[in-house]
Parts: C-alpha cells; sequence; structure tokens
C-alpha cells in the first residue's frame, strides 16, 4: 500500500467528521454549507459578460484573486472596497443559506450580490460538469487559479483543522490527511482532476483563463495588465500600483472586510509537513497524474 492510497477505516473516519456530510455524485460536500439541491438549482442561474467568476479547489488563492479581481472591478477604488465585506462583495456560488445557522448573518450568494463595481465577481469550487450553463458556455468572465499540490495540501490541512463547517478536526494529524489529499476522498475531490478538468476548460471554453498562484505572487504587477485586459476594464498606472498595495499579504491579514480564514500564502511551506517518503511518493503520483496535459508547477 502506498503512502498515497487512503484505507477504508481512514476514510470512513475522514466522512465522519464532517459536519453534515453528503455524498453526492462522487462528491464529499460539506452538508453545513451546501447541499446537492443547492447545486442542482443552479442551472437556473444566469451569469452575463457583467460577470467574473473565480473558480478553484479549496485553498488556492481564493481570497487572494477576489481580492484583486474586486480591487479591478471598483477600478482601483480600495476606500470603496473597504467599505464591503468580501462575502458580499464576492458570493460564495454554491453556499446554501438554508444550511447555515439560523444567527448566522445572511449572505450576498442567497440575497443578490452588491453590485457596485464595472463587473460583479463570484467564486466556486464546483467541478465544471456542475457549473451553471452559462458559466460553462463562457458567458461570463471566468478565472481559473491554480496552486501547486504540495502547498495546496498544506493549506487545505490546516483549514479542516481551523474551519467549523470542516468539522474543526483539531485530531486530524498530517499523516491522515496526506493520503486522504492524494488520493481524492475528501471534499471538492481530488486536486489532479479538479486542477486538469479545468485546464482542459480554459483552453476550451471562451472567455476562460488559467491563472497560476505562484506566478501572482512572484510578480503581481506583472499579471495586472493581463488581467484588466481579460476582464475588460483598464486601470492607470497609479489605480495599477494602489491595487497591488492593497493587496499584499500584510495589507490583507490587516483588513478585516477580506481576512476570511487566515492568510499565510508562503510558497514552499510544504517541505515542513511532507516526509522524504511521502515527498517521494507524491512525486511519483504527480508525475502519472500530469502526463500528457502540459501542466506543471513551480514548488519553490
Amino acid at each position: 500500500m502506498s503512502l498515497c492510497d487512503a484505507s477504508d477505516a481512514l476514510k470512513e473516519k475522514y466522512l465522519n467528521s464532517i459536519p453534515l456530510a453528503e455524498q453526492w455524485a462522487g462528491f464529499i460536500w460539506p452538508g453545513g454549507v451546501t447541499s446537492s439541491e443547492k447545486v442542482i438549482a443552479l442551472k437556473d442561474m444566469e451569469f452575463t459578460e457583467d460577470d467574473v467568476v473565480i473558480i478553484s479547489y479549496p485553498k488556492s488563492g481564493t481570497t487572494w484573486a477576489s481580492e484583486v479581481l474586486s480591487a479591478i472591478a471598483y477600478e482601483g477604488n480600495t476606500e470603496k472596497l473597504k467599505m464591503t465585506r468580501m462575502d458580499e462583495r464576492v458570493p460564495w456560488i454554491e453556499l446554501d443559506h438554508k444550511k447555515l445557522s439560523p444567527d448566522a448573518p445572511l449572505l450576498a450568494s442567497e440575497r443578490g450580490p452588491v453590485r457596485e463595481g464595472k463587473k460583479q465577481v463570484w467564486f466556486t469550487h464546483l467541478h465544471p460538469e456542475y457549473l451553471p450553463p452559462s458559466v460553462r458556455e463562457g458567458k461570463c468572465k471566468v478565472v481559473y487559479v491554480a496552486r501547486n499540490p504540495k502547498d495546496n495540501a498544506v493549506s487545505y490541512f490546516h483549514f479542516h483543522r481551523l474551519t467549523t463547517f470542516m468539522g474543526l478536526q483539531k485530531n486530524l494529524s498530517w499523516n491522515d490527511f496526506f493520503p486522504l489529499f492524494c488520493s481524492g476522498y475528501i471534499c471538492c475531490g481530488s486536486w489532479f482532476k479538479h486542477a486538469t478538468d479545468y485546464w482542459k476548460f480554459c483552453q476550451e471554453t471562451p472567455n476562460a483563463k488559467f491563472l497560476v498562484y505562484e506566478d501572482m505572487k512572484a510578480d503581481l504587477m506583472a499579471q495586472m495588465e493581463p488581467l484588466e485586459q481579460f476582464v475588460g476594464i483598464h486601470l492607470s498606472p497609479e489605480q495599477r500600483e494602489e491595487v497591488v498595495k492593497h493587496c499584499s499579504f500584510d495589507s490583507m491579514k490587516d483588513n478585516k472586510m477580506t481576512n476570511r480564514e487566515g492568510l499565510a500564502g508562503i510558497v514552499g511551506d510544504w517541505k515542513n509537513y511532507f516526509t522524504v517518503g511521502q515527498n517521494e511518493a507524491f512525486d511519483k503520483l504527480y508525475k502519472e497524474k500530469m502526463a500528457g496535459t502540459g501542466l506543471d508547477f513551480k514548488f519553490e
């Protein structure tokens, strides 16, 4: 048995640790925040050229990309941006408010978004086959954000330990999480399938762009103009500089409107968690899963 393989007992333990977990369509869904009913209903949700949908595997830099694209949509007006919570500016498409506690704040995806920018930005973790038809057909702009899977795994591990709807799994060990992530027996399924399916989607779908987290982290300024051109909004050099400053990790950590679940975003942090054996097993799996896709990632 490879280090990347999850035992049946480990899978059962994981499933029982997710509050109200729902197994549907081959995936595990965190039933505290979403539902098959909500996802099925998305077929009637219409998106247009005024919408920008960010798609990512969980913990791939979604919060950061959401703030960058919000700032572009607000034409660099970061002061106005600071007046509205991110969950209002950038609604989570598959969020089912009925699943939240009665005293939870009403979130924008349940009441209609705050459309104050030139574009409305949304986010989702759905696999391509469950996207609203208008998104699949390229009627809006789609930005897929991908992060190298080793750092993605570590960040998702912490998310499980710290987040209520993932069960606040304080006793979850990295050695248990590693095979669950590798095998795809986890909320949102396989990272490999998600990333490679969307790599193909972005190549075949009009109005879709594949964005790599590590490239943004290395030089956000260099990514700005291509992003602006893609969404159809032009910023002045001064506005662009303000957006980059506003979207620095230090700035976002101090901003109560953006810091949804904490930000670290360190490239190469996986080295503090992967054992030599895990790294070797993962490299072998990565080579097998990514073969022939033309997609590759920087791990440090």
